[in-house]
């Protein structure tokens, strides 16, 4: 089955390529491309689900921590008081962060 691709606008590519069926881009592209998409959706699947929990789960915690960080800072493990029960929350973020990713690799 071939692949339309459209080459006249940019990027154009990626549409094509991201609807393609995995036995598609194995019998056309081969083992290599075939294995090398693949991780890109992984690493994609990954920076995305992190960085939408990250920005719901952490940005409020980290804003609300009362260290008195200014700037970015703010929005990050800088602005947590030292001891502070708050430093809990990206610990378990971490862990159930990494479960995922060991479910997508499975």
């Amino acid at each position: 089955a071939a692949v339309n691709i459209n080459t006249q606008i940019p990027l154009g590519w990626v549409t094509g390529v991201a609807r393609a069926s995995w036995s598609t881009v194995r019998s056309s592209g081969g083992l290599d491309s075939y294995m090398f998409l693949r991780y890109i959706r992984l690493c994609f699947r990954i920076s995305i689900t992190s960085a939408l929990w990250g920005m719901i789960i952490l940005w409020p915690v980290y804003s609300s921590g009362g260290g008195g960080a200014k700037g970015w800072y703010f929005l990050s493990m800088a602005n947590l008081q030292q001891g502070s029960h708050l430093m809990w929350v990206p610990t378990i973020f971490l862990w159930l962060q990494t479960l995922y990713v060991i479910f997508l690799m499975n």
